[in-house]
């Protein structure tokens, strides 16, 4: 071993100490596989010696900040990801939360530029991750600084269907200030309004059974339904073409190193000859685990191509934890008393099918299992990662998190145990009324579940909409929803669990059931069920990617587009402009609701800046 080849491994080991919690340091890109990240890989090392010899060839032996800012050079170039906001300053009934979509597409990038086993000669540096918590002028202002000073390579941007506008002015300030910065645009909305997906579910509906195209038939689609999605598709518009160059439609976890790795083996770059390259060579894409595509335009045909990953669902236990480290807003719950807390995704996807919700038509859409669960020691693992990282609290974000009683119960068992060893952690999750009961919730009160979210929706939900409603008819002891809640939160309060819950209005309900919807809330906030601010009101808008959307497409009626700003009251969660709620009814329903439900009503704003 050289003299050189020494010191590349003492620095790599000085890296793990320095920069990896405890609980991260066993383990390189997958959990488990046995390799260990202070290893310094043959490509790694190569790339290490190769750069000292370089710096060697410009400036001989010499040493000290001038040498470290050239190895810098050689070896980096600068990226930066931006999770786009869905709210604009002054927000009062929004919950921002942590951009988990954004770090969960980034988390395996992320697990290689923390250990430095990015596998090419030039490795990217992650200069920024902007997470603003809503939309301002100060954001702008703060994301045009960043831009200029970096000039980054690759600028990553993630959306809902809520913010899509947002994302796209984003992508505008970015090429007007950097117009050779590589833009990729990617998360739900895109997932949502991707023809391919559409066209290739519809197609395996058709060749189903009779008996499954029942079931699944809202996804049978004609072509002229598919073309209406079309015109609502990003790079439809000759305006995204000029600002925006890839997107993702889909699992982007492997596929988003796979781009950084191209760009890397041909800086400096520009996005015409990035395409080009990508669009030579599909067969690294499609040996991808993931389903979906990389999306562009092919400049010789002007046509937008898909380029479509293998197909394989990525299993959630072998990626690496999420990177909380880089965010440029703090994480803070006022239901944890604004203390530090870290957002867990345990499972992706919902046993229910409530028409209003993507997730609903998500995993179908793109040929996934229903639900994908991580392993409960998986999850606890990451638990204590965040334990370790100072986060004081946890708040699990899977929609339903108590629907698997089984897995929940494993969890709890190991919970239990930690806190037997002297390792407490305050913990919260949302879920729905009908799948917790009083013994489940006392026990999750003792490992120390101090809040739960439920999504009531309404005292009388419509059952074809909210499909939780007829789950409840077949429950051992079936009840009348409201009845439900009201156990439910009275069960909470008893093991010493505060409630919250979201409320949401348009789906067909009369003035009357909105009173009593109102009024049932208010009650258990009287009773002491529901803390002050633990009421979230929502108006109803069919989402791209829900069976809202599938039954608009199926219909004559025009297909929202979501790259018009958005109207809405700052009071509601949601927006309203392509709801049934619109204008001075909603102005109308808030001051109902503020007057009925009083403290109980969330109404914090939003901070813009912390």
């Amino acid at each position: 071993m050289t003299g050189a080849e020494e010191r590349i491994r003492r620095q790599r080991a000085e890296r793990i100490a320095r920069d990896l919690s405890e609980h991260e340091r066993g383990w390189r890109w997958y959990p488990g596989d046995g390799l260990d990240p202070g290893t310094v890989s043959p490509a790694a090392m190569r790339r290490e010696l190769d750069r000292e010899r370089q710096l060697i060839a410009r400036l001989g032996t010499a040493s000290g900040p001038e040498a470290e800012r050239q190895g810098h050079r050689l070896k980096h170039f600068p990226v930066l990801f931006v999770s786009a906001p869905h709210i604009e300053e002054n927000a009062t009934g929004a919950f921002p939360g942590m951009p988990t979509p954004l770090l969960y597409a980034t988390c395996l990038l992320d697990r290689m530029l923390r250990i430095d086993e990015f596998p090419r000669d030039r490795v990217p540096e992650v200069v920024g991750v902007l997470n603003p918590p809503a939309y301002s002028d100060a954001f702008e202002k703060a994301l045009v600084e960043c831009v200029a000073e970096h000039l980054p390579v690759v600028v990553g941007i993630s959306n809902l269907s809520e913010g899509h506008h947002f994302a796209i002015r984003i992508a505008e300030l970015v090429k007007t200030v950097s117009p050779n910065s590589i833009v990729l645009l990617g998360g739900q909305h895109e997932d949502a309004v991707n023809p391919d997906a559409y066209r290739s579910t519809s197609e395996r509906v058709r060749a189903m059974s009779e008996r499954q195209r029942g079931v699944h038939g809202s996804y049978s689609l004609t072509s002229p339904q598919l073309a209406r999605l079309a015109a609502l598709q990003t790079f439809a518009q000759e305006r995204e073409r000029a600002i925006v160059d890839l997107v993702f439609a889909g699992d982007a976890v492997f596929a988003l190193p796979e781009v950084l790795m191209v760009i890397a083996e041909d800086l400096p770059t520009d996005a015409r000859a990035l395409r080009k390259r990508l669009l030579a060579s599909p067969e690294r894409f499609a040996a991808l685990p993931g389903v979906g595509q990389l999306i562009l335009v092919d400049d010789d045909t002007g046509r937008i191509t898909p380029i479509p990953l293998s197909g394989t669902p990525i299993d959630g236990n072998k990626l690496p934890f999420i990177d909380v480290t880089r965010l440029t807003h703090e994480n803070l719950f006022p239901v944890f008393d604004n203390r530090r807390t870290a957002q867990v995704m345990a499972a992706l996807g919902c046993k229910y099918s409530c028409s209003f919700c993507h997730e609903s038509a998500d995993a179908f859409l793109y040929n996934q299992p229903k639900i994908r669960q991580r392993t409960p020691a998986h999850v606890l693992r990451e638990i204590r990662l965040r334990s370790d990282q100072g986060f004081e609290a946890v708040f699990f974000d899977d929609s339903t998190f108590t629907q698997n009683r089984r897995w929940l119960s494993d969890l709890l068992a190991m919970l239990e145990t930690d806190q037997a060893a002297g390792r407490q952690v305050e913990w919260g999750c949302q879920t729905t009324i009908n799948d917790v009961d009083e013994k489940l919730l006392h026990r999750m009160g003792r490992t120390g579940c101090s809040y739960i979210y439920f999504g009531v929706e309404s005292a009388q939900p419509d059952a074809e909409r909210v499909q939780k409603v007829q789950r409840l008819r077949l429950l051992a002891e079936p009840t009348d929803w409201t009845e439900q809640f009201r156990r439910v939160a009275r069960w909470c309060r008893a093991a010493g669990v505060r409630v919250g819950t979201s409320l949401q209005f348009g789906l067909g309900e009369t003035d009357e059931q909105r009173v009593r919807t109102l009024q049932l809330i208010a009650d258990l906030h009287r009773e002491g069920c529901i803390p002050d601010g633990c009421v979230a009101l929502n108006i109803n808008s069919p989402y791209p990617g829900t069976r809202q959307w599938l039954d608009l497409m199926r219909s004559d009626a025009p297909l929202p587009d979501y790259r018009d700003k958005l109207e809405r009251h700052p009071a509601f969660e949601t927006a309203h402009q392509f709801s049934a709620i619109t204008g001075e009814a909603a102005s109308d329903l808030y001051r109902l609701a503020a007057d009925i439900l009083g403290s109980a009503l969330h109404q914090q704003v939003v901070p813009t800046q912390q």
